[in-house]
């Protein structure tokens, strides 16, 4: 008779979860540090409040993987302390959509008062166009993991890095529909719709993290 103790298939498939999870923050650190700081400057020089929210959000989406790396850390080490460290990852995550909501919400007004006009740059559609790619498929692999998880912590920073693939979309769209048809301000209006989205998905993030 085998006397080795075999390892609960609960825990087992949680710990998968757990280090998947890290991957998918470590990897979200290393992009966004290089592809947000490049955003905000090709929306800085090209006047594109999509590309320049695009890269704010990327930036946000960063604090919010360290706080997630923190976070399933924390539960690997110690089960008992996940519900704990849960509910500060959710803290850092909820401030980054809130953040982006109101840099992008006051930009997009302040813009579309003013009336300022986005330039057109080659290089920021290819800014916005490869973020789009690379940032759809994390956060539709973060939110099915954070559900996998129960941690909302993660599922809000998947909607991070969804709404950057939308914004990416949005600010693509934006610059062509200038050049070709003279929209200047539908960059603004995409924009102003990505923050009411992070808005919402920042007070569901409050609501739903553990007491």
């Amino acid at each position: 008779m085998n006397d080795v103790p075999v390892a609960d298939d609960g825990e087992s498939v949680r710990h998968r979860l757990l280090v998947r999870a890290l991957k998918l923050s470590y990897f979200s650190i290393v992009w966004g540090l290089i592809a947000g700081a490049g955003s905000v400057l090709e929306g800085v020089l090209a006047g594109s409040l999509g590309v320049l929210g695009l890269g704010l959000n990327v930036l946000a989406d960063v604090a919010g993987s360290i706080g997630l790396v923190w976070r399933f850390g924390v539960e690997r080490r110690d089960s008992t302390r996940g519900l704990r460290a849960e509910a500060r990852a959710s803290l850092v995550v909820a401030s980054a959509l809130s953040l982006v909501a109101v840099s992008l919400a006051v930009a997009a007004i302040n813009d579309l008062v003013s009336g300022s006009v986005p330039r057109h740059s080659l290089s920021a559609m290819i800014a916005a166009g490869v973020s789009a790619v690379v940032l759809a498929p994390l956060g539709y692999f973060k939110y099915r993991t954070g559900s996998e998880l129960a941690s909302h912590a993660l599922m809000g920073d998947g909607t991070l890095s969804a709404m950057g693939a939308a914004l990416g979309v949005l600010a693509l769209l934006g610059l062509l529909t200038d050049q070709l048809f003279g929209w200047w301000w539908a960059d603004r209006v995409a924009a102003l719709a990505v923050a009411a989205v992070a808005a919402a998905e920042a007070i569901r993030v409050l609501r739903m993290r553990p007491d």
